[in-house]
């Protein structure tokens, strides 16, 4: 009885608890604070902040794709990711130069011809051909074209740290063709 007695004395008091705390929640009063004004965003902040980020790709499974997740980094801004695809023996030119170069760019579209590779002492080596077509953040476009080439030691032999495909250079210049006609038909061998 005592036992029986104690289980119904915590549910009670267990609910005199509780049903104050929902009857508050359900009965509480509406807003009568103005909600706060709108600031308008300046035009130029207007365009990105009404687009959300291209979805996250980092795949560098052959050189196109590889080509196609370095400037997936760049169009996120995720600068450090984009570095990273570059061989760590063989940067472009040190980070913070390299992040100031697209502190202007809004997004970059690429197209791409015909990759050719050859292996020569353990490695394969890429040269893709390639347009890409940049937009400023002022809405100015320019179109350049050029090849990268890239560089797989072979993974059966490589120890640890495992170095993935990467980009050893590139070399690109400004395109007056339009840029569905500025892809190189080919590169120099890699």
């Amino acid at each position: 009885m005592n036992y029986r007695h104690l289980v119904l004395c915590s549910a009670a008091v267990l609910s005199l608890h509780i049903v104050p705390g929902l009857a508050q929640e359900a009965k509480q009063p509406e807003a009568t604070t103005p909600a706060p004004a709108e600031t308008p965003v300046p035009k130029e902040q207007a365009a990105t902040a009404t687009q959300t980020p291209p979805e996250y790709l980092d795949d560098r499974s052959n050189p196109e794709a590889l080509i196609k997740s370095y400037y997936n980094a760049i169009n996120r801004q995720e600068y450090a990711r984009a570095y990273s695809y570059y061989a760590s023996d063989s940067p472009p030119q040190p980070f913070p130069q390299f992040q100031a170069g697209y502190e202007t760019t809004a997004t970059v579209s690429v197209l791409f011809g015909k990759a050719v590779g050859e292996g020569a002492a353990g490695s394969a080596y890429w040269s893709q051909p390639m347009a890409i077509k940049s937009e400023a953040k002022d809405g100015s476009v320019t179109v350049f074209n050029g090849c990268y080439r890239l560089r797989l030691a072979n993974p059966a032999i490589q120890g640890v740290p495992y170095v993935p495909l990467s980009i050893l250079d590139g070399t690109l210049q400004k395109s007056e063709q339009p840029f569905e006609q500025s892809v190189p038909e080919g590169c120099e061998a890699p």
